[in-house]
């Protein structure tokens, strides 16, 4: 083994979240976990450019580090205080570096099971950080798990490898060029294929939408690592093996996946509609934003299939992010705004009973200004209000989605996808619902009036995440161009000038030139 292979994020946060895990067990030094998180973030910033050269990774380790930092401020008095000293909670930090380490290792996989062992390390695991007593979260990702790797058997037997590149070669060869393939390929037909997209999809999308809400079924506890996670790791296993996937089962799964998305946009939404305990209310909007997500994955596999039909296939040539940046910069910006809200709520505990009704919000501007403005902030950008960050992220989305050229119309028209500009509208109407949704509680917090004073007794670094959250959420909204720059900075490729050519030198009859 080389010593760069231990110089590396997924070495160095895996061993960082198992030490933390073995040092949880003892109270002398538990509360040294959190000054080593951030220290284990330190060296994984500082073995950042030693990653892999692919964009891809670079983007899952960066989303890792901004996500590690608000996790370590969100957790960093757990086990400190004497009412938590016999929590489970003492593990959490830890193990959601762990699953960070997962989803590094995700980006850096090249064949079908280390893509899955990786995605059961950043899923599996919420399943520890949920209540020991909670079975859905378990029930429903063992499901999901099997359904995924019936989805893996299936594609591995019609392709006859294990190999990414190998299989996306068998299926652009087999399926793109019908000419030479006849529409088949050695080991299976499209039918088994067929089979596979459908499993693989559906399980996806499972960890996508977070299916099932088991963190809807707790009232007293906030696990920001049941939304984040699993949905990162259905987003790095849908860039890995969805395009070859989806050129390959044609209709069947841009249908799939089309209607996933327009059931994630609305079931949520009716959820938290008719919903009044305040947790459940906000991760349903949370959970609702899961079908730009699909979005993003739809515009950007059509996308894929159009330039390999025809270069040409985009509608206007513009330095925007691309359907893929778009959807990672969705889901760095509303995992701040979830680990915001998570800080919010777990400062907001108090010695009686916790926050669990929207009313015990009423006027919470008047006795903790801090508090509410960070969950006003967090939560119209989770619902996509201009000037913050997530309406940027979903513009980026949009536009990825109505510059995909659609088979309808006279070539010489350029009309973009009539199912992604349905969907895209479609969205955008349920963006609106989900701030009407997230008015209620921030009109409540900042407007309403006060019936009491209670007095908080979480700790001040929950408020800090919460604090930074909105400050990343803020910036990045009212500034977005250092933003952008970022994103479409691996897209611009800096030519060095060339000199002009010189007149070749003329020799005389005298040998002088």
């Amino acid at each position: 083994m080389d010593w760069r292979d231990l110089w590396s994020p997924v070495a160095i946060l895996g061993g960082a979240g198992t030490l933390g895990i073995l040092a949880s067990s003892w109270p002398a030094v538990r509360r040294g976990i959190a000054p080593g998180c951030l220290l284990a973030l330190l060296l994984a910033a500082l073995s950042w450019s030693d990653a892999s050269g692919d964009e891809l990774s670079r983007a899952t380790v960066t989303v890792s580090l901004i996500w590690g930092v608000l996790l370590t401020a969100l957790h960093w008095s757990d086990g400190v205080s004497p009412s938590q000293r016999t929590s489970h909670w003492q593990r959490a930090l830890p193990l959601q570096f762990v699953l960070l380490a997962g989803l590094c290792l995700m980006s850096r996989a090249g064949d079908v099971v280390t893509l899955f062992l990786g995605l059961q390390v950043a899923s599996l695991g919420t399943s520890v950080l949920a209540s020991p007593r909670s079975r859905s979260a378990s029930d429903g990702q063992f499901s999901l798990s099997w359904l995924l790797l019936l989805g893996f058997v299936f594609l591995v037997a019609v392709t006859g490898s294990t190999r990414l590149e190998t299989i996306h070669e068998a299926l652009q060869t087999s399926y793109v060029n019908r000419e030479s393939a006849k529409g088949a390929i050695v080991g299976g037909g499209s039918r088994v294929l067929t089979l596979a997209a459908i499993f693989i999809g559906t399980a996806l999308a499972g960890y996508a939408v977070c299916v099932p809400f088991h963190f809807a079924t707790r009232k007293h506890s906030v696990v920001p690592s049941d939304y984040l996670f699993p949905r990162a790791a259905a987003l790095l296993a849908w860039i890995k093996l969805w395009p070859g996937t989806i050129t390959a089962s044609e209709s069947t799964a841009h249908l799939l996946i089309g209607v996933l998305a327009a059931i994630t946009g609305i079931v949520p939404l009716l959820q938290a509609r008719v919903e009044r305990n305040l947790v459940k209310q906000w991760w349903l909007l949370a959970v609702a934003q899961g079908g730009w997500l699909l979005l993003a994955i739809a515009a950007w596999s059509f996308a894929k299939k159009a330039a390999s039909i025809n270069p040409a296939s985009a509608i206007v040539e513009w330095n925007l992010p691309t359907a893929a940046q778009a959807a990672w910069l969705l889901l760095l910006l509303d995992g701040v705004a979830v680990i915001g809200l998570s800080g919010v709520l777990a400062y907001l505990r108090r010695r009686e009973r916790s926050v669990e009704f929207v009313d015990d919000l009423r006027g919470l501007f008047h006795f903790e200004p801090i508090a509410a403005v960070c969950a006003s902030v967090c939560l119209l950008s989770v619902s996509g209000l201009p000037l913050l960050a997530g309406f940027w992220s979903r513009l980026f989305v949009a536009l990825a989605a109505m510059n995909v050229r659609g088979e309808w119309g006279p070539p010489a028209l350029l009309v973009p996808h009539a199912g992604l500009l349905l969907l895209t509208a479609f969205m955008a109407l349920s963006a609106v619902w989900s701030a009407s949704i997230a008015m209620r509680s921030v009109w409540m917090m900042l407007f309403g009036l006060p019936l009491g004073q209670p007095r908080s007794v979480g700790a001040v670094s929950s408020l800090f995440s919460a604090v930074l959250a909105s400050v990343i959420l803020i910036g990045c909204g009212v500034l977005p161009g250092p933003l952008l720059s970022w994103l479409c900075a691996p897209r611009v490729e800096q030519h060095a000038p060339q000199e002009p050519p010189k007149a070749p030198a003329l020799d005389d009859q005298g040998g002088t030139r």
